[in-house]
């Protein structure tokens, strides 16, 4: 039976990446994909990165002519629901072909030294001793087995691998129900008349080029629970802006996972990350580039554990720490505040919001790394809507929980446990934090 010393489940953006970063440092790393080389990225074409993060985390670098580039633009405008106000946003913005570039990062895993294996659906774990000794997949041969000191699920929002734990091996297996997901509908169209990258945070709707022809667009919408919801969101989209004449190209469908991530990320001789993780953005749930940054901190705490022959959660748990410091506390404010005042604000006060530029600026919207103050500053500012009459005392509660909940949460997962021993004390204060923020609905 083969030995590896890293086996990855998925070789989509997560798993490809990770196993060209561990690859490049000598180990011995394999990769199982469910799906054929040919279909492997096809459910949706186009996703977006900046060149920031292309060279942040040394990603292939393509440019027009390439086959995995399709466009790139630099400014973003987020819109008030009457249009009126705009919140511009610039960066250097790359489109790629999902496809093509999944391809590109497989082949770059490949020349680093991983091997990939197709058509290799995950079927169980082995365990020895009761702890991961490597995996069994089906593949049209048959069973097979391979044997791993750590097994990395990268599966997508299925998750595979983490949902097939034992109950207290050490992360949560749940599976995201409907209102755990981001159902997105997107519709790429070609409009008689030049059309403006737009965000409707209020509408949970977007355009988005697919090609560099200004008169290209994705139109873009998205709801929690349902793809009807989506469609119905759509229809509200169509029916307040002024799309002008367009011929529909095609429609693609597909999910995100849009809650918080498991509390944690490793367990002995395992990996969690990307989709199967929840490592999405809490503003619109993508999730490519902010699994990279987990997926940088594991390879280097992983590295250290393997080279002193170790896998266990103990050797693993700095993972959590330091992502915990780095991104998800981070993240757990955005979300919070967001999920909070989004599920009581009205148009009018959205209004008042992007005419007083509260919540809409780069903090927020942007790099997520809105501070306490940041925080503090919109709850401000919202607060002073209260004597014109411009915010109701419904949102300014919703915003005064959010802004306190959001605090907290911070500083809870920046304070995340040193020693899995305290992480059940740690849970039990994130539980009714996150019970208190509740989900978004599309009620």
């Amino acid at each position: 039976m083969d030995k590896y010393d890293i086996v990855i489940i998925g070789a989509a953006t997560s798993g490809a990446y990770f196993a060209r970063k561990t690859a490049k440092r000598g180990f011995k790393v394999k990769v199982i994909e469910k799906l054929s080389p040919e279909t492997l990225g096809t459910r949706m074409d186009i996703f977006h990165v900046t060149r920031t993060d292309i060279n942040t985390f040394e990603m292939p670098d393509v440019h027009e002519g390439d086959p995995a580039w399709a466009f790139e633009f630099t400014e973003n405008h987020f819109s008030s629901p009457s249009n009126k106000y705009n919140f511009f946003m610039k960066a250097e913005t790359v489109g790629l072909h999902m496809h093509e570039y999944v391809a590109l990062m497989v082949k770059y895993a490949q020349e680093a030294g991983a091997e990939f294996e197709y058509g290799a659906a995950f079927k169980e774990f082995i365990f020895e001793n009761g702890h991961i000794a490597g995996i069994r997949y089906e593949t049209q041969d048959g069973l097979k087995e391979v044997r791993a000191d750590v097994v990395v699920d990268c599966s997508g929002s299925g998750a595979v691998a983490r949902r097939a734990l034992p109950n207290g091996y050490g992360i949560e297996n749940f599976t995201l129900a409907d209102d755990d997901m981001f159902y997105v509908l997107l519709r790429y169209a070609k409009f008689d008349e030049k059309q403006i990258n737009t965000f409707w945070l209020h509408a949970k709707s977007w355009y988005a080029p697919f090609s560099m022809n200004e008169n290209e667009k994705i139109i873009g919408t998205g709801a929690v629970g349902s793809f009807n919801n989506a469609e119905r969101t759509a229809a509200k989209l169509d029916a307040v802006v002024n799309q002008g004449n367009f011929e529909l190209v095609r429609t693609e469908k597909g999910t995100t996972p849009f809650r918080r991530p498991p509390y944690s990320l490793v367990a002995d001789n395992f990996i969690v990350a990307g989709d199967a993780a929840c490592l999405t953005k809490p503003d619109c749930g993508e999730g490519v580039t902010s699994s990279m940054v987990m997926l940088d901190i594991a390879a280097d705490v992983l590295e250290a554990a393997l080279r002193q022959g170790r896998a266990d959660k103990k050797a693993l748990w700095d993972i959590n720490v330091r992502y915990n410091k780095k991104q998800g506390a981070d993240f757990s404010l955005v979300r919070a505040f967001l999920t909070k005042l989004i599920a009581t604000v009205s148009d009018d006060e959205l209004e008042y919001c992007f005419a007083n530029g509260i919540i809409f600026n780069e903090k927020f919207l942007g790099d997520m790394k809105a501070s306490p103050a940041d925080a503090l500053q919109s709850l401000k500012g919202i607060l002073s809507g209260i004597t014109g009459k411009q915010v109701s005392l419904k949102t300014v509660s919703a915003a005064l929980a959010g802004v306190s909940l959001a605090l907290m949460l911070r500083t809870h997962y920046i304070n995340f446990p040193k020693d899995p021993v305290k992480l059940p004390a740690w849970s039990a204060v994130a539980d009714r934090l996150w019970k208190k923020v509740g989900k978004l609905s599309e009620d």
